[in-house]
């Protein structure tokens, strides 16, 4: 019976601790605090926010005026982009072509649908994503003093994030050019934090450079895999290999070259940074049985220009920096579909509006059966071919 429930022994945790926390919620009265908490859901709301956003939108105003109608102008561009993406991936996911994609939306449970190794990256990212997101739907609209009602935090069933409740009907009475602003600035900021972030990635030798050296000098063993010749060896996982055969490896691609021509069963003798030296024999790849494997994760070894500083840190760095640059980019393109309530619904609405049609509302809805059916197919036909794409 233990076996069947272990999987979900996680699930269960959260579950209790989503009791306690309700249970005290109820006990303090926390309501009358301003914090709502509710089965799977705690927010906490707060006017700290509206006023931080209303001091940083009376600076430099003209220039964030400029900022957000390029955002504007970029969103239609953001909303044709996911249609036709969305629209060429299902196309070539039903015709299992090579060019075809898995739709990475998932929703993070950690030790059920991803492993715990990748939560806090995916945790990171997400508060990476919203607090510039909602911060700039704030920012675009007290420039055109339309009122903040409320903002805050909140953490719904595993996922935290953030919130701007902006007086809609306000808003609904202002020009096309304040509402594009604000509908098209949320997605444009996180379009804008990919962009830095790919520049961090491309360029990564050079951002870890005032801490680490540029240049790689091993490779980390960052895991290992289970049964497999390292772990059978007992090599530490965070060591770091220096040689394969007196062969020094400086780089991940260096151990790649050296293990190309080897075949399965081959005795290596393996040294890492502790001077210690390992005999093992290889085993085959388990997606290539001709090919040699050692069996560990790895990832370049960067050499700290400081003693305290964690040898870890480069690869967490990368990992963070990669989930940020999917999540970013992904969920900015998503929230601009023409498909209520996301952004892009009423970003298309104001459009149309302002192409003189006053009775939007069947080609809104029209618009988002259109895009809930075309995500849809993605996701489901994405399952299908796929599976279930993180790790676990």
């Amino acid at each position: 019976m233990s076996s069947l429930l272990d999987p979900y022994i996680p699930l269960l945790e959260y579950l209790g601790v989503w009791v306690v926390i309700v249970g005290i919620g109820l006990l303090v009265k926390a309501d009358k605090h301003g914090v709502i908490v509710k089965p799977y859901y705690l927010m906490l709301r707060t006017s700290v926010f509206n006023s931080w956003m209303q001091k940083l939108g009376s600076k430099f105003r003209r220039a964030w005026l400029t900022y957000f109608d390029i955002g504007a102008a970029m969103g239609l561009g953001l909303l044709g982009f996911i249609v036709f993406s969305l629209v060429a991936n299902a196309v070539n996911l039903f015709n299992r072509s090579s060019q075809a994609g898995p739709t990475l939306l998932i929703i993070p449970v950690p030790g059920v649908t991803i492993s715990w190794e990748i939560f806090p990256y995916i945790l990171i990212s997400i508060a990476a994503l919203l607090i510039p997101h909602e911060a700039a739907h704030g920012i675009a609209s007290v420039l055109d003093k339309v009122p903040i009602k409320s903002s805050g935090v909140f953490l719904a069933i595993f996922l935290p994030g953030g919130f701007v409740e902006i007086d809609e009907e306000d808003l609904s009475k202002r020009k096309a050019r304040t509402k594009l602003r604000v509908f098209a600035g949320g997605s444009f900021t996180n379009v804008v934090g990919w962009f830095l972030v790919v520049l961090l990635l491309t360029n990564f030798a050079l951002t870890i450079s005032p801490l680490y050296e540029s240049n790689s000098s091993g490779v980390l063993i960052t895991g290992l895999v289970n049964g497999g010749a390292a772990q059978t060896n007992n090599i530490p996982q965070w060591s770091v290999l220096t040689h394969v055969n007196a062969t020094a490896v400086p780089s991940t691609n260096a151990l790649r070259s050296y293990l190309a021509p080897l075949a399965p069963r081959h005795h290596l003798v393996l040294t890492i940074n502790n001077g210690n030296n390992y005999t093992i024999i290889t085993q085959p790849a388990p997606e290539n049985a001709s090919r040699a494997t050692v069996g560990i994760f790895t990832f370049n070894y960067y050499s700290p220009r400081a003693s305290f500083l964690p040898v870890a840190f480069p690869f967490q760095l990368f990992n963070t920096l990669s989930w940020m640059s999917l999540i970013l980019l992904g969920v900015a393109l998503v929230n601009m579909l023409p498909m209520f309530p996301f952004d892009g619904d009423r970003y298309f609405d104001t459009i149309l509006t302002s192409l003189g049609l006053k009775n939007t509302k069947n080609v809104r809805t029209v618009a988002s059966i259109a895009s809930l059916l075309l995500l849809g197919s993605n996701l489901i036909l994405s399952f299908v071919l796929y599976g279930t794409i993180f790790p676990k």
